[in-house]
């Protein structure tokens, strides 16, 4: 709470300051996700780990299913594939990948703790890596690398690997069915791309093209491309153009800010476009008490792993807590390659996952 108060205070005195009234409409969406964390955080204390697992199960599942419809409809009109890229009518790319990363960490936790729905626990954790590697994110990529070490760190705090082994039957479905995912929307995007290319074609006789089965060779190469081809390497220029500039004007902007979406530059397309870091858009564009606000979510989102560590209980409990903390770790990391925003889309991955990271303490 002192968190978001930090930064409510310093987009209000932004806006005063500067007279920047984009700067006091975002402050009043931050005091609107602000009770909407009160009122998340006071649910958690009435609900189990079960109904967090269950809801999320349920979300990744309407995401899959969306991701499905949009090889036949796509009534938004926005591009879904984008070379290695793909979003879906409900999520694009670089929004679909945000449910099965910061989702994923909740998964595997209830992979360990609850063995015999090891069936369940695979499709959700192959359905969560599926969703970031389709999408392409740079950010989502290194985030399921974090939670991987993180998870790995876990168990070795925890010393019970003999136990861990034994649980691990999720992992082998969780690779296959992977795999499945894969087979099947590569080859729902070529047979699509066939199907698309003969309506085109349609009124040529000449024209070889039909929407004949797309051969199992194609669809399998394609489905191990996406699994192990990824966008790591490629470099980030625009990214780097962007910090460079922001962090060069942000000195004439402390300490009380320049008004929302001060930070940035044009990276050459004409257009002004904001820096991606948000905690150097915090500090410019709503000062030391921006920055601190968001900082001290951060903080919010170690404290409870801090409080695990310290206690060393190895229960269930203990186990979701560090969970869902960590995927609220995950959030404010991926927040340093990513623009600051107050829309709901995005607060509500941090909303969800603190208030469920401190629960248990509450109860405690």
């Amino acid at each position: 709470m002192g968190s978001y108060v930090a930064l409510w205070l310093g987009m209000i005195i932004a806006a005063a300051v500067n007279r920047d009234w984009a700067s006091a409409y975002q402050a009043m969406k931050i005091a609107v996700i602000t009770g909407m964390f009160v009122a998340m955080w006071r649910l958690a204390l009435q609900l189990g780990w079960r109904r967090l697992v269950v809801a999320m199960s349920w979300a990744i599942g309407l995401v899959l299913v969306s991701l499905a419809v949009s090889k036949v409809w796509n009534p938004t009109g926005q591009v879904l594939i984008d070379g290695p890229r793909e979003g879906s009518f409900l999520a694009v790319y670089g929004v679909l990948w945000k449910a099965g990363a910061f989702f994923l960490p909740v998964f595997l936790a209830d992979a360990i703790e609850t063995p015999r729905a090891w069936a369940r626990s695979g499709l959700m954790v192959a359905a969560c890596v599926f969703l970031v590697l389709i999408d392409g994110s740079r950010t989502g990529l290194l985030l399921l690398g974090a939670t991987a070490v993180g998870f790995l760190a876990f168990l070795v705090w925890r010393g019970d690997w003999g136990l861990a082994r034994r649980r691990f039957r999720w992992l082998g479905a969780a690779l296959a069915l992977l795999l499945l995912l894969q087979l099947l929307n590569t080859g729902a995007n070529l047979g699509a791309g066939k199907l698309w290319a003969g309506g085109a074609a349609a009124g040529g006789a000449s024209s070889g093209v039909s929407a004949a089965a797309v051969e199992p060779a194609r669809v399998l190469e394609g489905a191990l491309d996406r699994t192990f081809e990824t966008r790591i390497g490629a470099g980030d220029p625009a990214r780097v153009k962007l910090l460079r500039a922001s962090l060069a004007q942000v000195s004439a902007c402390l300490p009380l800010g320049c008004g929302f979406e001060a930070m940035g530059t044009d990276i050459g397309t004409g257009a002004w476009m904001v820096v991606h870091n948000a905690y150097l858009a915090a500090l410019g564009d709503f000062g030391v008490l921006g920055l601190a606000g968001m900082l001290g979510f951060l903080m919010a989102a170690w404290l409870p792993i801090r409080n695990v560590l310290r206690r060393g209980a190895k229960d269930a409990q203990v186990c979701f807590t560090v969970a869902a903390a960590g995927s609220a770790l995950a959030y404010g990391m991926a927040l340093m390659l990513n623009t600051f925003t107050t829309e709901m889309s995005e607060w509500g991955y941090l909303i969800l996952m603190l208030a469920f990271a401190w629960a248990p303490l509450e109860n405690a």
